[in-house]
This record gives structure tokens, C-alpha cells and sequence, in this order.
């Protein structure tokens, strides 16, 4: 017997007018005997119906052989196949064309099981399109629990010839990471992914795409087993679906795509793009979220209010500007993991009647920001646990979920996973998401969502991990969809799928945790950038936007020493900028050197960011599973066509990286001008390819353009060559010559043991113009520096400052000298330069120095905390203040942060008004005195004018350790433009100490 189904319907089809005439290929269904064949034009597929084992092909090759159906009863670990004993039937009808595609049919292979059970397997192909759908039900005339369904499994994947073969796997959640291997060396990969794959050679570029159409019912998964020799076929290959039971006479997988493509990549987007036709993400037209996180910068303790206003207003002042407009609190406001209302402690009422989240959200708008908040929803902390959950008559203990044992079921976080098939936690969803809405939020991060995944004993019994996880996100969304106003809502620790429920994702785990995998230990923003590379194709798709975690170019704030160096700001910002959907900023922004703060606001990066799309891997490296860093090259096409291109170098050596044009889509032929997006220069025009070449482990960004964009080069560096001279030598081969001489190769390095107060010198032979100086440091040694320009009889101090690192750019008011130093007071060890450059570059300039003492001799003294505050009254020259430098230091460990206040003062120099606040984490202060910068950025100012710099730690209590912050002070003096004036009682009112003559050690600049 032989059906046929396919001239028919494009016959019918071109007569009746439906169809174009250059309409490529329709579905096409035969059963001739027991065998059934299936094309749509780039598929194939055949199934025996004798055996129950079928044939995926594509152009020639067999993808799957010898596919096969199966699944599991609940508590059996024997599964029963579509290749048992069975009589097998296949049948197919129309489906018409939908958002997958058009001229579709649903084929249908059932199974009628002699042990009882039917497994039916249904194929949804659709014409002329690389992918077909499928999913599997269970029958029964009685009931059965299963917790296992395998819709198609093969004991071989093979695809086209190909040189180097590789896996692409995902994680459950963004606790974890996606990885690629060779497909016979998985490394630390295990042989599950979740959600999608892909097996494709990274070469040719084709490869198989395979993952979830839908995700309602169940997790859904893919096994991979590695092949026996390099590049060959893999061993087995499924997707299936489990986690949890799911019972009755009918049980349902959810469907699953496979497809076939020339480009993996192709492959990928179109997966997403479909997996969005089953089920819509949220959409968001407000824009990518640009702005400010508190996480990295002001958590848990320090999380209050009163550290928070002024980064609202500096946000205001400073950044919105430049396109920032959220102000997000993360976790640490709350009470806690329970209670998603505000700790009096820190949050204490501000306007009488009025919550303080409330108040808060008021002044962010009243800045003309947008204010975000953070809530973990799914557990509960074990001090509520008794706890009566408001609006209803359950305790947390009774909505906490059960395993199978009627324990409660813990976190990795040490908090009980609530059930959300509970009423009590449904309730309680309700009303902390309600009252985000009523307070004002703009932004909801919601952290731990794989809390809701956990399985175990439901109150409801029918429903399992992911069924209860819909529940649970369901409620967060219809309660934000309610509102009446747009409120972005984010996932962050979430899995991959489903995506219904939330505008955007975040795509990796947190910036600071570092991982190790496949042997190689990498870095917490190498994390965020593979996983970033590995994420494109959700960006736009399975998720509006993709969130690449924290933008971070300093670290200074909760990390102490471990502060970034410029390439590794570089490094963190391209993963952050390319990844397609969020720009949070996550720094103690008044903390961020100025040559940092230039990448914060570089109008180019943001409007990258701002686009919306994310930038797809030229070629994918081994990362994460196979052992190899992230790979080098990403690309999108921005609005005009141009192509934006971040390069990267992971490895701590030397290295160039190549970017091919015709690999972005280019013309091999065509010159195209390349153009540098951090440093705002034309690199030249270039035909072909362009290269990067990379003193050590750093980033760029350029852009490939086939109009000129009218940018200027490179400055020149007006210090090479000219005659370089030092404090002291290490040995032969390590002359001051050698940081002046082009070369990354080459560095001075100061004698063994000479540590503090070693210099640096360029004599021009002539008085020379400079604005701006780069110092490329080996070894991040410097501590404390002075940048000094020569008047004719000695050296005056241009810039101060504490850290150089790999490259510290410093621009600053023009000044013409014969020679430029750079002294280095103090380092952690024998300070060594591999360039010291100077230029001119037009219409540049920064930040010098105005009012100074530094170079007085000071003592060290601490006693700030609670009422007690020390205040330097200074007057600045002209009307901007954009720096000071304090310095302290923190004897102990103090309780809260310093804080350090800018005042104007009365004709009795007391304080009238407030004009800049910020604080600095105890975490980041030295035992010893030492500088810090703090860049106010202030504006409108009385020249000559008096002023005050207070230091204060009001959270930093009474302590019999002396845990408290310090300052230097002099008695002699150094300043004659103001004093020291102590308050012990808050700043209610102040006294000037030792008749005026003591003094503060502090730098303003103007």
C-alpha cells in the first residue's frame, strides 16, 4: 500500500491562488509497506514500522540512525520502547501554516505495546525548513505515574565532514555554566544539557540545533555521548523530558525541536525565535535598563538610606546625561528573606506616614529616574518560619515544601524553599509583589527562581517542580502586567527556560565568582564573557534582553585590593556591552578614577549597549567544559550597517588576535575604515581582515565601517625617544631608556630593595606642551604616586594618586615644562614601568592640582565613629571641585563605612548645606594611612569661598578594639587657607582645635 499527500496539496494549493510559484518545496508523507518517509525539502525522515526505530537525513547524511521512542514508570528503572514487542501504525493530517511555518503536518507513529501501554510519537514538519517539532504522548486503558519521557534517542548523531567537531551544552540555571568541547573529550561536561544543544563543526559551521519547543509540564533535556575518536559520530543522543511525575491514562511530553543547518549559529536564533512562537517572553518597549545597581557597591549593612540618597543624586548629576535613568536597589534593604519590607535600622521613616520605600522611589522619580528593587520569592529564612504569613492563617513552616520523607526542604543558601502550590505562599507572593507596585518600583530583579523548581511533596500532589515554578512566576507576572504602568521584571539565578514569565534574564552567575572547568580556573568577568558569547541567540528571542550582570570597570567597592586594572575593565565591558540587554553599573561611582569613569560614559559604548542586540562568536573556543578561554572575537551590525567588533585576549602573555571581514558578512575586497570605540580614534582603513595586537591579557572594541567616520588619530607620543632618567636601577637591561622606548617588551625597573620614593623622568630638552601621560605598570606595584611637571627650579605636583596598574591614563589641565616625573612614595614592591608616554592631544583636559598639604609631615590618629566627626576647612581657587584626596586609613575593623561630606560654611565655618555625600566601604581602607581619591565632580562654586570636607562613620559604634577609621593631622600648620574643626556630637556644632594650627592631610583639585 502507498499513501502520498504532496502534489496533491501544492496542487491544490497553486490552483486555488495560495501559493507563489517560486514556492521551494512542500511536506511531502509516503508509507510504502512498513516503511514511512517524510520530507519537507531539507529533512527526511524514515521510520520502519516493523521495528519501531526511525532515520533522520539531511543533504546525504543520516543525522540520527536508527531513532527510537521510550519512557519510564515512576520507580522502575526499566524503560519500555517504541522498538518492543508492538503493532505500529502511522497516520498524518494537515496543520496548516502557523507561527512555525506554513503548509505544515502533523505525522503521527503509534506503538501499541504488547505489555499493555501505546507510546505515539508525533513529528510536526513544516515546508522548506531546516527544523521539525516533536513530542510523544502515553497511553493506557489504567493509570500510570511516569517520570521519564524520551520522544526521540539514538545510539548515533553524525553530521557533514568536518575537521573540528565540538558540543555546545547549557546549564539548568545561570548557577552553572554553558560549555563547548570537542565531541570525543567532553572535559567537565557530563553529557546532559538542558534546554538546547548543538553538535556542529567549528569549521564548516553546520551542525545539529535540538532543545525545547515548549516547557509546561516538565524539565527538558538532552543527553550527548562522546564519540570514540576526534570528530567522529556521537555514541548516543536524546531529548527527553523529566523531573517530577506526571500521572493518568494520557501523559504528554512537551514538544522539542531538532534541526539541521549550514550555520549552527542560524540554527540557534531560529530556535529561539520558535521557542518564543509557543510561548511569547514578555515584551518591553522602555529600553534597554541602563543605570546603577547597589550590589557590588552597598549591600546588606551598608545598604541603607542614607548612603543611598546621594548616590541617587549623583546619578542625577553625573550620569544621567549620558542616557543611565535606573537607580536599583539589590539585596540587603529588607528585613529579610520573609518580610520584603524595609529595615527600620537602615531604612528608617523619612516623611511622616509614608513608607521609606516609598520615599525613596519618590525622590528617584523626582530626579526624573526610575527606581528597581530585588526580592528572592521562593524561601523563606528560618527565623520566620513560625511565623504567621499576613493575610492569611498559615505559618511559613506550613507553606514550606515537604520531600518525600515530610522534611522540610532546605536551599543551598541555607533557606527553606517555600511551595507555591501552597495557598499561604501564594498569598504571600501576592502581597510582596503588590506592594513593589504600590511603592513605586520601576524594576524588579527576582534572584533564587530555581528555589521554585526544587521537587518534593507538593500541596498540590498533581503538580511537580516545573508545574509549581510556573505557578509561582505566574503570580509575579500577572501581579506586574496589572500594575498599569510598565515595571521591568528580570530573572537572575533562573533556568534558561520557561521564559514566559519575565522581560530579561540574567545569563551567568554572579561577576565576582570565578569557576573552574575543564582544567582551567577562570576569572569571575571570563565567566560572565563566555557565558555572554554562548547566550546571544536568547537575546531578542527566548528573552527581550539577555543581562550580562554587573558593568564593573574599578571593583574598588566590597572587593577591597582586588580592584580591575583598565584591560580588565576593558575585558568585563565588551561581555557587558555585547550582551545584548542591560548596562548596570555597579561601583561606588564617586570612587571611579576619571580614565575608569571615561568607559562608564563613553557615548559609543552605551549607545551599543542601547541597541538591544547581542554580538554572536565568531568561532567558539572550548570554554568551560573543554578548558579554554572564552572565545576572542564577538560581532553585531549596528543600526547603520557598520559592524561592531569586540576582540579580546584572555591569556596573561602577548598575543594578536585577527578578525576576518568576510567572516562578519564584509567584503573580502572592499577597504573598510576601522575605528577604536574606547579611545574615539580612526585605527586606518583596512582590506580584509584587521588585526589587534595585545601587550598582555586585554579588550578592545572597534567598529568596520564602509563610510568614513571622521575620527582623528592616535595621538602622538611625545615622550619616545627623549631622554629618560631614574631614582635607581635593578640591573643591565632594566634602564629608565627602556620605559620609553615603544616597546612592551622592555621595562625600568628601580634598584633591589628600593621600594618608596622611587621616580621616573622624561626630559623633552625643551619646554613641551602635555595634557595627558599613560604609565603602563609591570606588577601593579605602585600604591601611592605623584605626577609632577618641572617650573624651572623643581617639581610641583600635577596628580596625585594610589593605584597605576597596566595602563593609567591621566589627563589634566595642559601645562608646558621641560620634564615630567613620576614618583612613586610608596609600592608593595621594587616599582617597574614598561612605558611612561606623554602626548597632546586637542581640546583635552583634567582634573590638577589646587589646594595642597600632602607634603607636610602628618601623624596618624582614629577616633571616627558614631557623633564624632573631623572637618578640613579649605578654600578652593575656582568654582569646580571635581577631586579631593583624603587620607585615612581603618584601625580594626570598623562596623560601617566612612563617609565623607563637601559642605558650604557660614562666616563662623560652620556647615549650611550639604553638597556632595558619599561613602567608602571599611573593606577598602588600608591599616596605614593612605591616599584616597574621591572624584566629587562638583560645579558652581564660590572661588575663594570657605568649604569643608567632613569625615564621619555614624554606623561605626563604641569599641573596646578601637575599631574605628583614622586620618592624619598636623599641628604645625600646613595650611594657611583653613584648619581642622572636631564635632562630637554629630554635627550639631564644631570646635577648631590647637588655636587653628592643626590641619587635615587632603589634596582639591580644580
Amino acid at each position: 500500500m502507498k499513501k502520498y499527500v504532496g502534489l496533491m496539496l501544492i496542487v491544490f494549493m497553486l490552483l486555488g491562488g495560495l501559493v507563489p510559484a517560486s514556492y521551494a518545496a512542500s511536506v511531502s508523507i509516503t508509507q510504502t509497506g512498513q516503511v514511512v518517509t517524510a520530507t519537507n525539502g531539507a529533512l527526511t525522515i524514515t521510520y520502519d514500522l516493523s521495528t519501531g526505530r526511525g532515520n533522520l537525513s539531511s543533504a546525504g547524511v543520516t543525522i540520527l540512525a536508527n531513532f527510537y521512542s521510550d519512557y519510564a514508570v515512576s520507580g522502575s528503572a526499566t524503560r519500555i520502547n517504541s522498538y518492543d514487542a508492538a503493532a505500529r501504525t502511522a497516520s498524518w493530517t494537515s496543520i496548516g501554516s502557523d507561527g512555525y511555518g506554513t503548509g505544515g503536518y502533523k505525522l503521527t507513529l503509534t506503538s501499541s505495546l504488547s505489555s499493555g501501554s501505546t507510546i505515539v510519537l508525533n513529528i510536526y514538519l513544516y515546508a522548506d525548513i531546516p527544523y521539525f517539532l516533536t513530542d510523544m504522548q502515553v497511553q493506557k486503558g489504567t493509570s500510570q505515574t511516569l517520570d521519564f519521557l524520551e520522544p526521540i534517542a539514538s545510539q548515533n548523531l553524525a553530521i557533514a565532514a568536518g575537521s573540528n567537531k565540538k558540543v555546545f551544552t547549557t546549564p539548568f540555571t545561570n548557577n552553572n555554566d554553558f560549555g563547548v568541547a570537542p565531541v570525543n573529550a567532553f572535559g567537565s561536561f557530563t553529557g546532559t544539557s538542558y534546554w538546547v544543544t548543538s553538535v556542529f563543526d567549528d569549521t564548516t559551521k553546520n551542525g545539529l540545533v535540538a532543545g525545547a519547543a515548549t516547557v509546561k509540564n516538565w524539565v527538558s533535556a538532552q543527553y550527548l555521548a562522546p564519540a570514540s575518536s576526534a570528530n567522529g559520530n556521537l555514541t548516543g543522543f536524546s531529548v527527553y523530558n523529566n523531573g517530577g511525575k506526571q500521572s493518568g491514562t494520557s501523559v504528554s511530553s512537551d514538544k522539542f525541536f531538532l534541526g539541521y543547518y549550514a550555520d549552527y549559529r542560524t540554527g540557534l536564533e531560529e530556535f529561539g525565535a520558535k521557542y518564543n512562537v509557543g510561548e511569547p517572553h514578555l515584551t518591553w518597549s522602555g529600553g534597554v535598563p541602563v543605570g546603577y545597581n547597589s550590589w557590588y557597591s552597598l549591600r546588606f549593612d551598608d545598604l541603607t538610606a542614607e548612603n543611598m540618597y546621594p548616590l541617587v543624586d549623583y546619578v542625577a548629576n553625573n550620569m544621567q546625561s549620558k542616557g543611565y535613568q535606573y537607580v536599583n536597589l539589590d539585596a540587603g534593604w529588607e528585613i529579610g528573606d520573609g518580610d520584603w519590607t524595609p529595615n527600620a535600622a537602615k531604612w528608617p521613616v523619612k516623611v511622616a506616614g509614608e513608607n521609606p520605600m516609598k520615599s525613596f522611589t519618590n525622590y528617584v522619580h523626582s530626579k526624573g529616574l526610575k527606581a528597581g528593587t530585588y526580592i528572592n520569592p521562593f524561601s523563606v529564612e528560618s527565623s520566620f518560619l513560625d511565623t504567621t504569613i499576613p493575610n492569611t492563617s498559615y505559618t511559613f513552616r506550613q507553606a514550606v515544601l515537604r520531600d518525600t520523607s515530610g522534611a522540610l526542604k532546605t536551599t543551598y543558601i541555607g533557606t527553606y524553599a517555600l511551595d507555591t502550590t501552597h495557598p499561604g505562599t501564594q498569598q504571600y507572593l501576592r502581597d510582596s509583589i503588590q506592594r513593589y507596585i504600590d511603592w513605586g518600583f520601576d524594576y524588579i530583579k527576582a534572584d533564587f527562581l530555581d528555589f521554585g523548581l526544587y521537587e518534593g511533596n507538593h500541596y498540590d500532589s498533581t503538580k511537580n517542580g516545573m508545574q509549581a515554578y510556573r505557578l509561582g512566576m505566574g503570580i509575579l507576572k500577572d501581579k506586574v502586567l496589572a500594575a498599569g504602568r510598565p515595571i521591568f521584571i528580570d530573572e537572575s539565578i533562573s533556568p534558561l527556560l520557561p521564559a514566559a514569565f519575565a522581560h530579561g534574564r540574567r545569563l551567568g552567575c554572579d561577576t565576582e565568582l570565578g569557576v573552574t572547568g575543564g582544567g582551567m580556573t577562570y576569572t569571575g568577568y571570563e565567566r560572565q564573557a563566555f557565558n555572554a558569547a554562548a547566550s546571544w541567540f536568547s537575546n531578542g528571542t527566548i528573552w527581550q534582553y539577555n543581562d550580562g550582570d554587573m558593568e564593573m570597570v574599578d571593583n574598588l567597592s566590597g572587593n577591597g585590593s582586588n580592584r580591575y586594572d583598565k584591560n580588565q575593565a576593558r575585558l568585563l565591558t565588551n561581555a557587558v556591552a555585547l550582551a545584548g540587554g542591560h548596562w548596570l553599573v555597579s561601583e561606588q561611582l564617586s570612587a571611579v578614577p576619571d580614565d575608569k569613569m571615561d568607559i562608564l560614559r563613553n557615548s559609543k559604548l552605551l549607545q551599543i549597549s542601547q541597541l538591544g542586540k547581542a554580538a554572536k562568536p565568531v568561532s567558539m573556543t572550548n570554554f568551560y567544559a573543554g578548558g579554554e578561554h572564552s572565545p576572542s572575537q564577538l560581532y553585531l551590525t549596528d543600526t547603520n550597517g557598520d559592524r561592531i567588533v569586540g576582540l579580546s585576549n584572555w591569556a596573561n602573555t602577548a598575543a594578536s588576535v585577527t578578525v576576518t571581514f568576510a567572516d562578519l558578512g564584509l567584503s573580502a575586497t572592499t577597504p573598510y575604515y576601522v575605528s577604536d570605540l574606547y579611545k574615539g580614534i580612526s585605527l586606518g582603513t583596512f582590506t580584509g581582515s584587521y588585526t589587534q595586537s595585545f601587550a598582555d591579557a586585554d579588550a578592545t572594541m572597534i567598529a568596520i565601517s564602509a563610510a568614513n567616520p571622521s575620527l582623528p588619530s592616535a595621538p602622538v607620543n611625545i615622550s619616545l625617544g627623549k631622554t629618560a632618567t631614574a631614582s635607581s636601577l635593578w640591573s643591565a637591561g632594566y634602564e629608565a631608556s627602556k620605559a620609553n622606548d615603544g616597546s612592551m617588551a622592555t621595562r625600568w625597573n628601580s634598584a633591589s630593595g628600593q621600594v618608596s620614593n622611587q621616580w621616573l623622568e622624561i626630559n623633552f630638552g625643551a619646554s613641551t606642551t602635555v595634557n595627558r601621560v599613560t604609565l603602563k605598570e609591570y606588577g601593579q606595584r605602585a600604591t601611592q604616586y605623584q605626577l609632577q611637571a618641572w617650573n624651572g627650579s623643581s617639581y610641583v605636583n600635577l596628580v596625585n594618586g594610589n593605584k597605576l596598574g597596566f595602563e593609567k591614563e591621566i589627563n589634566f589641565a595642559a601645562v608646558t615644562t621641560t620634564k615630567l616625573r613620576m614618583n612613586i612614595q610608596y609600592a608593595s614592591a621594587e616599582p617597574s614601568i614598561f612605558e611612561f608616554e606623554a602626548f597632546q592631544v586637542s581640546g583635552n583636559s583634567g582634573a590638577v592640582v589646587d589646594q595642597d598639604d600632602s607634603g607636610a609631615s602628618f601623624s596618624p590618629y582614629h577616633d571616627l565613629r558614631g557623633q564624632i566627626q573631623r572637618m578640613q576647612v579649605f578654600k578652593p581657587s575656582t568654582t569646580n571641585v571635581p577631586r579631593i584626596d583624603i587620607y585615612s586609613y581603618k584601625n580594626g575593623s570598623p562596623k560601617g563605612p566612612l563617609t565623607i561630606d563637601i559642605v558650604a560654611l557660614d562666616a563662623s565655618l560652620n556647615p549650611t548645606s550639604r553638597l556632595f555625600t558619599t561613602t567608602i566601604l571599611a573593606v577598602n581602607f588600608p591599616t596605614t594611612v593612605s591616599l584616597i581619591p574621591i572624584y566629587t565632580r562638583l560645579t558652581g562654586l564660590t572661588a575663594n569661598g570657605n568649604y569643608g570636607i567632613i569625615l564621619r562613620s555614624p554606623s561605626t559604634v563604641e569599641s573596646a578594639a578601637n575599631n574605628y577609621f583614622g586620618m592624619a593631622y598636623s599641628d604645625s600648620n600646613p595650611y594657611a587657607n583653613g584648619m581642622e574643626r572636631l564635632s562630637i556630637d554629630g554635627g550639631a556644632t564644631w570646635t577648631t582645635e590647637n588655636s587653628g594650627n592643626r590641619d587635615l592631610q587632603f589634596t582639591v583639585y580644580k
